[in-house]
């Protein structure tokens, strides 16, 4: 067994979808997408990678047992780590498992249902859209609608055991800027520090998430850019943003180094980023709207007299089992922020000066936040 978390967890989080079903009153829910169905029945396929040839599929019904239903290559593993009971499996690699779909149906009870299924906000069916025209075909008294929010209804708000995933994640992100920054030289290529800090994942117990870099003047307006065999120069600022994955959950959060001694203009820039980004740490919470975070920050931007134009569509979302998840905080969405939501906050200034984004991750408890991202914020200075 390789179950991450006890089966009292993987139990608690369909008592929550399902009660998310009566909600938005749907007798079941049809999941295919890797997260989905790691996240409800603890079984992800190796590496993770997928073949689009072995469809995973997951059917999930207001009562009975839930349905794992996984190609024979899966059989062995998923049987090991998933919570579940029935687990099923097909052979076929040249057309989708749809026989044995509609059977489960059959044998929930489901084949005149309202089922929910990936369609909708920040949901994405991992099957082509003609298997699941294939699927409807086959199943013509079954009425299908939009599971994205009972789906996000029950991700959005993470357990304790998932908020002790992120804050490893954030630890480890921590440790590496930590050993990697303090190992620059003049001679480093910004290929050999992407490299460090990925290695640096994993030497501190991680998987390696992502890497968004810039590393010389010549890059900083592009945000990100792939790194290059030419050394990093010294007295500017060097500015990377990592992604550590820790038992599937994501920390995101980007730290600055300089060779050499910062500017006064440099340490000025990065401290009052850091300054507005503490003013929306203190306007998130319980009850809070992500407008009153956006209202917080521009306020404390004015008060240090900084333009920020990190033009990504918001200042920060939400984090989970994907790097970037609902609630977005932004203006614009009206989520309400609760007890167990794990957010971003990336207000920023970009421009020829450099990237001034001091991102942190932070938890909503009953009583405010707790800040994930811990250890060094200030600027590296080799």
């Amino acid at each position: 067994m390789n179950r991450i978390f006890s089966v009292s967890e993987y139990q608690a989080r369909l008592v929550r979808v399902r009660a998310a079903m009566l909600r938005h009153q749907l007798d079941a829910i049809f999941i295919t997408a890797e997260t989905n169905i790691f996240y409800f029945s603890g079984f992800r396929p190796v590496a993770p990678w997928y073949t689009m040839t072995r469809p995973n599929i997951c059917l999930i019904a207001v009562s009975g047992d839930p349905i794992l239903i996984v190609h024979d290559v899966w059989k062995g593993g998923a049987t090991a780590d998933t919570a579940w009971a029935d687990v099923r499996n097909f052979s076929e690699m040249y057309e989708p498992p749809i026989a044995i779909v509609a059977e489960a149906f059959k044998d929930l009870g489901l084949t005149g249902a309202r089922v929910g299924a990936e369609l909708g906000y920040e949901q994405r069916q991992d099957m082509s859209p003609n298997d699941f025209g294939c699927l409807q075909d086959a199943l013509p008294g079954v009425t299908w609608a939009d599971g994205a929010a009972a789906l996000w209804d029950v991700r959005m708000i993470k357990s304790p055991a998932e908020i002790a995933a992120i804050r490893v994640a954030c630890k480890i992100n921590a440790d590496v800027f930590e050993s990697c920054y303090s190992g620059l030289t003049p001679e480093m290529t910004e290929v050999q520090l992407a490299s460090n800090l990925q290695a640096g994942i994993a030497k501190h117990g991680g998987y390696f998430g992502f890497l968004a870099s810039c590393m010389v003047p010549d890059g900083y307006e592009t945000m990100s850019r792939l790194p290059a065999a030419r050394p990093l120069i010294p007295n500017t600022l060097i500015w990377n943003d990592i992604g550590s994955i820790y038992n599937g959950y994501w920390s995101d959060f980007g730290r600055a180094a300089v060779i050499g001694r910062a500017t006064d203009r440099q340490k000025r820039m990065w401290e009052g980023v850091h300054a507005v980004t503490q003013a929306g740490i203190r306007a998130a919470g319980p009850g809070r709207m992500p407008g009153e975070i956006v209202a917080a920050c521009l306020h404390e931007s004015v008060r240090q007299g900084l333009e920020m134009n990190f033009a990504s569509g918001r200042i920060g979302h939400g984090l989970g089992m994907l790097l970037t998840e609902p609630p977005h905080i932004a203006a614009y969405d009206q989520q309400m922020l609760h007890p167990g939501m794990v957010i971003t906050l990336e207000p920023g200034s970009v421009g020829p000066e450099g990237v001034y984004i001091v991102e942190q991750n932070v938890a909503i408890t009953e009583s405010g936040t707790e800040l994930l991202s811990t250890g060094r914020w200030q600027i590296w200075e080799i």
